[in-house]
């Protein structure tokens, strides 16, 4: 009989505390890992350009007949929406669990985000001046966020860049959608995962037979280690480390599994969001395992792609699945982190490409600038922070029907590094257009 070793133990018995009741998980899995100095962000990409506008829209009666002029057919019904506690504001009808977590102030929404090279008037923007480049494009929008810095193009982002200076070891940044540049650092990629983790010679293994395919590649690689094209050299050193981190980290999510269940939506674009949170959840659990993770991480920072959000003939209106899929998921990420203990832990949040037009183009919505983010988590001071932009016809907040951004990139993102445990000079280091705004700290997080 083979024997337990402390690794499998401890997998077993967090493995047993997800599939027991509730009264007794929570017990097993703090004796199994104390997660206080544990801390995870988890980043959801809405991929396209979220139409925030119809996900928090105004309750006020002036407020939203101003809306509904705006927005015409495409406009949520007052009594449709649900209502925030303490603001004029409510959510859609489809966001149930979030409005749920905002009563509980586990959600906060930051107002009106955006790329800004720094802070910039109405009359600046006519002008042409100060202005990010490339506004309105998806790819180029998309990396200013990553990167953080609309000043200046980056080859790494801020993610990538907090990892260095808080010397995350290969676990700190973890994709479950591929690459990203948000996570790449300087000489390091990011660690992209899609399942369950196996050894490279258990994955190219022929198991009916004594062929081993993984032999001979590991013979190729080593040779061209010391190739004289460097090219070549640093794409083999890279293939070596990953092959290496792969059979130290073979079998970490062995018997880990998740609480609730996930949906798979319904004919996603992509791997379904759920699916890609209840991988993201096995992590987090497997790092709580001592020993179970190389290096043990203590800080991670996650990146899952919710697709679909370029919604120029997709409108936002009261059935939306795009809104009722992302609340289904979130809700039940945020259901499983709370019975797992972590909820104060782990933070997740929300970037897009960019805001949307505020008028309606006859059948969606089209591509905007500013707009509005979700933070979600027990250490989340809840409610809405920052400037509520009017939603009306000839907006004085707006341009040519857009959004202009009143919180910058930098600060959302560097309010969330803070939390992370980033300090003063990891954040100019990792943020550096941050010095171009009056506060680094939003004060979302507690």
């Amino acid at each position: 009989m083979k024997s337990l070793n402390r690794r499998t133990f401890l997998k077993a018995a967090l493995a047993s505390a997800i599939s027991a009741p509730l009264t007794s998980m929570l017990p097993r899995l703090a004796n199994a890992a104390p997660p206080d100095d544990y801390k995870a962000l988890v980043c959801v990409l809405l991929e396209g350009g979220a139409d925030s506008f119809n996900m928090l829209v105004p309750t006020g009666t002036s407020a939203h007949a101003r809306y509904r002029q705006l927005r015409g057919d495409m406009s949520l019904a007052r009594n449709q929406l649900l209502a925030l506690e303490g603001w004029r504001q409510g959510l859609h009808p489809r966001m149930e669990r979030m409005h749920g977590l905002f009563e509980d102030g586990d959600l906060a929404i930051v107002a009106n985000v955006g790329t800004l090279v720094q802070p910039v008037s109405r009359a600046e923007v006519l002008a042409n001046q100060n202005l990010p480049l490339h506004l309105f494009s998806h790819n180029s929008q998309r990396d200013l966020w990553m990167t953080a810095n609309a000043r200046n193009p980056q080859r790494g982002g801020w993610a990538g860049h907090l990892a260095e200076r808080l010397n995350g070891g290969p676990f700190f940044n973890i994709s479950v959608s591929g690459r990203n540049l948000m996570q790449r650092g300087i000489g390091r990629d990011t660690l992209t995962l899609d399942g369950d983790i196996a050894p490279f010679d258990d994955f190219y293994r022929v198991r009916d037979g004594d062929t081993d395919p993984g032999r001979p590649y590991r013979r190729m690689i080593q040779a061209a280690r010391h190739h004289a094209n460097r090219l070549v050299s640093q794409f083999a050193n890279a293939r070596q480390d990953e092959l290496d981190l792969r059979e130290n980290a073979g079998g970490m999510l062995d018997g880990i599994g998740n609480a609730v269940e996930f949906s798979t939506g319904a004919h996603e674009t992509g791997k379904p969001l759920g699916e890609q949170l209840a991988l993201v959840s096995r992590l987090i659990q497997a790092s709580q395992i001592p020993g179970n993770v190389p290096g043990d991480p203590r800080r991670q920072i996650f990146f899952v792609n919710y697709h679909g959000w370029d919604t120029h003939n997709t409108p936002l209106h009261s059935n939306s699945h795009l809104v009722d899929y992302l609340d289904e998921s979130l809700g039940a990420f945020q259901r499983e982190m709370r019975i797992l203990g972590l909820e104060n832990q782990v933070t997740t949040f929300t970037i897009s490409d960019f805001g949307r037009s505020l008028t309606p183009n006859g059948a969606g919505t089209d591509h905007g600038w500013g707009g509005h983010a979700w933070v979600m988590g027990g250490a989340v001071s809840g409610g809405i922070h920052g400037d509520l932009p009017a939603i009306q016809v000839n907006s004085p907040d707006a341009v040519d029907d857009r959004l202009i951004p009143t919180t910058s990139v930098e600060q959302y993102l560097a309010t969330l590094s803070t939390w992370l445990g980033a300090d003063p000079s990891d954040i100019r280091a990792a943020f550096l257009n941050i010095d171009s705004f009056a506060t680094a700290d939003l004060g979302f997080m507690v």
